[in-house]
């Protein structure tokens, strides 16, 4: 797994890449905890991960949690196969805001 942490003008993006599981939730977690504590919004892209379990799910919720209490927007972006359905499947989406694109994405948190 590769992800990077992109600030750009209005947001953070943080782009995934293979797997999001507990060895890379790990590996991450100090840069998310940075990411959080800017109180900027947030768009997470999932578009290239492939496999998301339990950790890769608590990883994304943490974010969502952590800026929503603050009344800041968290977007999941990308979603698609193996993770779309475990984020339905733990009903996540009835209060994750996800798009299909980043472009939508950067709509919505306008």
């Amino acid at each position: 797994m590769t992800y990077s942490i992109e600030k750009k003008k209005d947001h953070t993006l943080i782009s995934v890449e293979g797997d999001l599981d507990s060895a890379e939730v790990q590996d991450m977690r100090e840069d998310v905890e940075a990411v959080i504590g800017a109180g900027r919004p947030v768009i997470i892209d999932i578009s290239k991960v492939e496999f998301i379990d339990s950790s890769g799910i608590g990883l994304i919720v943490h974010i969502y949690k952590s800026l929503t209490a603050r009344k800041i927007k968290v977007v999941l972006s990308g979603a698609s196969q193996q993770p779309l359905e475990l984020l339905k499947a733990t009903q996540l989406d009835r209060f994750l805001t996800f798009s299909k694109t980043l472009e939508d994405a950067r709509g919505v948190l306008v």
